[in-house]
């Protein structure tokens, strides 16, 4: 039986203040997009402290979650803002990576580098033609006026499992924000789950759909590749 060839993998962005940002908002998404084949980049904007420690740290969870890369902004903590150096440096990930879909932080998070991250990611695409979404608040998190609208939920059942791994490769934040911490993670992705009668999710709020959103179109590929080498081994076997 031929095959048709197999699809280009499509190119996810997903942009985070500082390491572990991703982790805790989608890493289930994003593992489950590498595995269906996409080219998932993870984009952290800064680095507050212990440079060389989160670094490492960013790049063992990037490796869990099957990242095609961890890219590490030119940008120092007071640098990153809502300002043109900000929006041009994300300006110039758009340009050279031409992504399918985007993700970043939610718009009426609590703290102010993820809240300014994401009004420099909107401003850097607001002329392209691709998807852009918004994960969950950052556990720990503060209070914020605004409620955050569960538009898209994405089961990551048989992804929790790297999720958390991938949370607990930030061993410094373990250390700073305690066990309860990887609860709370773990806790908001079963609540998620029970919204979309699924055993773990993720959510997500939409800030622009521009053609095609089916992300995960490589796992129905992979499904017709099984079933094709079964059948040829099923037909050996005769």
């Amino acid at each position: 039986m031929s095959q048709a060839p197999a699809a280009e993998p499509k190119i996810i962005v997903v942009f985070g203040a500082h390491p572990d940002d991703v982790e805790i908002g989608m890493a289930g998404t994003i593992a489950r997009l590498a595995q269906a084949g996409n080219d998932v980049y993870v984009c952290v904007a800064t680095v507050p402290d212990n440079r060389e420690q989160r670094m490492a740290e960013a790049r063992e969870a990037g490796r869990i979650m099957g990242v095609k890369d961890i890219l590490f902004m030119p940008l120092k903590s007071l640098d990153l803002g809502y300002n043109r150096k900000s929006i041009g440096t994300i300006d110039g990930i758009v340009h050279d990576l031409a992504p399918h879909s985007i993700f970043t932080h939610w718009i009426e998070d609590s703290h102010q580098d993820h809240v300014n991250l994401t009004r420099c990611v909107i401003a850097a695409t607001r002329k392209n033609h691709f998807n852009v979404y918004m994960y969950e608040q950052t556990i720990p998190g503060g209070i914020t006026p605004a409620a955050f609208r569960a538009q898209y939920l994405i089961d990551i059942t048989g992804f929790i499992d790297k999720k958390m791994d991938s949370v607990r490769a930030h061993a410094s934040q373990i250390g700073r924000n305690g066990d309860w911490w990887i609860e709370g993670i773990r806790g908001r992705a079963m609540y998620r789950g029970y919204q979309m009668r699924a055993r773990y999710a993720e959510a997500f709020e939409i800030i622009k759909i521009s053609g095609d959103t089916d992300l995960f179109s490589g796992e129905h590929e992979q499904s017709i590749a099984r079933l094709s080498e079964a059948d040829s081994e099923f037909a050996i076997l005769e």
